[in-house]
């Protein structure tokens, strides 16, 4: 039988040849209908394995090691990762919709920032029908977000200006209360192999 590990580089190495033969906007497309089990693969794949710490560009080293700056912050606050970070790029006004069921006894704190060729991100949680529950626009939008009831919810991500031509790197960081049970939410490991590059 192959190893957890080696199953997870499987799915990454999966996830990057779809990454690079399918068009980024039908992956988005796709990717807003995930929920649960699935939208934790969905973040899983960008991170699992640690052969993809070498794989990655300046831009994506900036904003891994902001997201892990404010994650190790945040732990002073009593919050931890719920789930694998996502770090995409995209272009100006790109739309990075997750969908995934929230808890309402659950305050998460979402995380969001893109790298030095983008303003601001606006972040923001909306049902379903497109109402605006919770919203954070700022270089580094910090937001934390109770639930009002059980049931799926979307978290946005988009980016205000982007200077580069071939679209700049985003990141999303997810987390709860330490200790707490996150409905879907995969076991990680005590050290994310990207975070290595970060001093």
């Amino acid at each position: 039988m192959l190893s957890t590990t080696q199953q997870k580089c499987d799915i990454l190495l999966i996830f990057l040849i779809l990454r690079h033969t399918i068009p980024s906007q039908k992956l988005s497309m796709n990717s807003k209908h995930l929920i649960g089990p699935g939208f934790a693969l969905l973040l899983g794949t960008v991170f699992l394995g640690a052969a993809v710490a070498k794989e990655l560009t300046a831009d994506e080293k900036t904003v891994v090691c902001k997201l892990k700056e404010v994650i190790k912050e945040a732990g002073r606050d009593g919050y931890e990762l719920a789930f694998w970070p996502v770090v995409r790029k995209g272009p100006p006004k790109a739309n990075a919709p997750l969908t995934m069921r929230l808890d309402p006894s659950i305050e998460y704190l979402f995380v969001g920032y893109c790298d030095e060729n983008c303003s601001d991100v606006n972040l923001s949680v909306k049902t379903l029908d497109g109402k605006v529950l919770q919203s954070e626009k700022d270089t580094l939008s910090v937001m934390t977000f109770k639930p009002p009831e059980f049931k799926d919810y979307e978290l946005n991500l988009n980016m205000a200006t982007c200077s580069a031509k071939d679209g700049c790197v985003y990141g999303i960081g997810i987390l709860a209360p330490k200790g707490v049970k996150v409905p879907h939410a995969p076991a990680l490991p005590k050290e994310i192999a990207q975070f290595e590059f970060c001093k």
